[in-house]
């Protein structure tokens, strides 16, 4: 960037799904974007009529090579995440990078030694923070207005557009790579998919595993896990019972619409409940957080208000970028629930218990 004022300027790698996001997050914000990189040309177009003077690359090296391009938004399939984040560090790119940022613990180790330079910022894609809920939790956390946290119970069940199909679906089979297209476009299950951001609601506001004990459960034939259970046993003391699944339950959850994101944390002292809508459809219901104080022995909820949070994501990382205060989870953050998956699903192979080392 031209000067620590400016705002950075932005490169686009994957035009998907995630990317459309992206793009009008970018946009909401007021941001500037210059560069698209996707192999498909029909996605690079319909990107580009979201900032129609960007400059389309095919490659997602070239992008990295443009030295307009300040900072880059990584949204590609996730088995790619790793390769790009390593390379965009290399190049002195800011990153911002969709999870989860590895595919699995080996990549996870290797890239927590990755070197960024002065002021070079990496940013988590997890936005579930900026919800003005999940802040309001966390403020009531850390002022201690529910005491000790004892225990928590933290849910993430994925439904509303599935049914009895999903346990007999080729895509979640090895095909002739031996690979499914779940592991391909996610990097493995429900714990990378919606799980891995509520793994990250969990150590954001209770801190990281001391142990980890796991089960998976998934169809015969499949190569995820459709289904996990866990136990954690947080550093602080507190116990959490942990849940990621896919259903086929289309009326579950606080909207009732099958998206089923729960996280309830009871202390010495009250109780916190924390809910969230739809992912990508913030602005239809805003999350729900509310807390218990024994003294007044009373429930008080507080204002939610309809907001985008891939909106106050990108504000963050930009204010980061310009060398200004901003909270945002950070690489070692995303990394850190890379490996706690991983461990996981150590643990559900193994059958025990598994210790989480301090990284």
């Amino acid at each position: 960037m031209s000067a620590a004022s400016a705002s950075p300027r932005f490169g686009l790698i994957g035009a998907g799904s995630i990317g459309r996001i992206h793009l009008e997050a970018l946009r909401a914000a007021g941001l500037p974007l210059v560069a698209i990189a996707d192999p498909v040309a029909a996605a690079r177009e319909k990107a580009r009529e979201v900032f129609p003077d960007a400059v389309l690359y095919e490659d997602w090296r070239a992008l990295l090579a443009d030295p307009a391009v300040d900072a880059v938004n990584i949204c590609t399939i996730s088995s790619l995440h790793y390769e790009i984040l390593r390379a965009a560090v290399a190049a002195g790119k800011h990153v911002l990078c969709e999870k989860t940022l590895t595919a699995d613990g080996t990549e996870a180790r290797e890239a927590l030694t990755l070197k960024l330079k002065p002021g070079q910022i990496v940013q988590s894609a997890y936005m579930k923070r900026f919800f003005p809920a999940s802040v309001q939790a966390k403020a009531w956390l850390d002022g201690g207005e529910i005491g000790q946290p004892l225990c928590a119970t933290v849910r993430s069940f994925q439904g509303g557009w599935c049914d009895e199909k999903m346990f007999d679906n080729p895509g979640w089979k090895p095909g002739a790579n031996g690979v499914s297209n779940i592991r391909t476009f996610a990097s493995g299950g429900m714990l990378h998919m919606a799980g891995s951001h509520l793994l990250d609601m969990t150590g954001w506001l209770l801190g990281e595993p001391a142990t980890i004990a796991c089960e998976t459960w998934a169809p015969a034939g499949y190569d995820a896990e459709l289904h996990a259970h866990a136990l954690f046993k947080m550093r602080a003391g507190t116990i959490v019972h942990f849940e990621a699944a896919l259903t086929n339950l289309n009326r579950l959850g606080a909207y009732q619409n099958g998206w089923d994101e729960f996280i309830e944390i009871t202390g010495t002292k009250g109780r916190i409940e924390l809910c969230f809508p739809l992912w990508n459809e913030p602005f239809k219901n805003a999350p729900r957080v509310r807390i218990y104080r024994e003294a007044q022995k009373a429930w008080q909820e507080a204002s939610a208000p309809l907001v985008n949070p891939f909106q106050l994501e990108m504000e963050a990382f930009a204010r980061a970028c310009r060398g200004e205060p901003a909270e945002f989870p950070t690489l070692r953050d995303g990394l850190l629930v890379d490996l706690w998956i991983d461990a996981c699903l150590q643990s559900a192979a193994s059958g025990g218990r598994v210790a989480f080392p301090t990284y």
